[in-house]
């Protein structure tokens, strides 16, 4: 049997698919986890809107390392001259 854990916690499903679509690109399973049922106008109230990414619990730590990667800030396409 599947042991799914809770990689993080975003708000809304677009942003719940994004992040699935990268681990997926990555080969790792993502389910959801939500309280809210399907609506056409979006609840962001009190945390209603949150939805819970998991993964299997033995791609957990791969999972923490693809998402770290995610989040990190496009490299600088200017740097800056060496100063000298």
């Amino acid at each position: 049997m599947d042991r799914w854990a809770v990689l993080t916690t975003v708000i809304g499903e677009p942003r719940a698919r994004i992040l699935a679509g990268f681990l997926e690109g990555e080969g790792i399973r993502v389910r959801f986890r939500t309280h809210v049922p399907p609506s056409v106008y979006p609840v962001t109230v009190d945390g209603l809107a949150e939805v819970q990414v998991l993964v299997l619990e033995e791609d957990l730590a791969r999972a923490r390392e693809a998402l770290a990667a995610f989040h990190m800030p496009p490299p600088d396409r200017n740097p800056r001259p060496e100063e000298g």
